[in-house]
């Protein structure tokens, strides 16, 4: 199970593989006995850990943001765009270049193909743009 968890999203099976360990634990030392005990160990176990150090484990299964606590949209505000299919004006929209990949692009003034922008905002998959100065 806990192998299992690298193919699964969430960081949950992991907890339960631990709680099945701790059954087999006290199933060893003599502690549990029963079906019963066994189903209600395994229950009480797997819950407790997954509600307790789920947010630990999370860090170690998914890793850190590479981004530093910073938000998705300071990657493309500001950015130096190049025009890559003219945008004609208010909601027309356009192409640019930006990083390699070509987003779609509104501006409000017309921008003719191969000069550069500034990204002011992002919508979605559509990229805000004035002419840079």
């Amino acid at each position: 199970m806990i192998l299992l968890e690298f193919v699964a999203p969430g960081v949950i099976i992991i907890f339960f593989g631990i709680g099945a360990w701790v059954v087999a634990m006290g199933m060893w030392i003599g502690m549990i006995d029963s079906v019963p005990a066994q189903c209600l160990t395994f229950a009480i176990s797997s819950l407790l850990l997954l509600f307790t150090l789920r947010r630990y484990m999370t860090t170690w299964f998914v890793g850190g943001s590479s981004h530093g606590g910073a938000s998705i949209e300071d990657e493309f505000i500001g950015k130096t765009v190049r025009i890559v299919h003219s945008i004609g004006g208010g909601q027309n929209t356009g192409k640019v270049e930006y990083k390699g990949a070509e987003w779609n692009a509104r501006c409000e003034h017309e921008l003719p193909l191969g000069c550069y922008a500034t990204v002011i905002k992002r919508e979605g998959l559509e990229l805000i743009v004035k002419l840079k100065k």
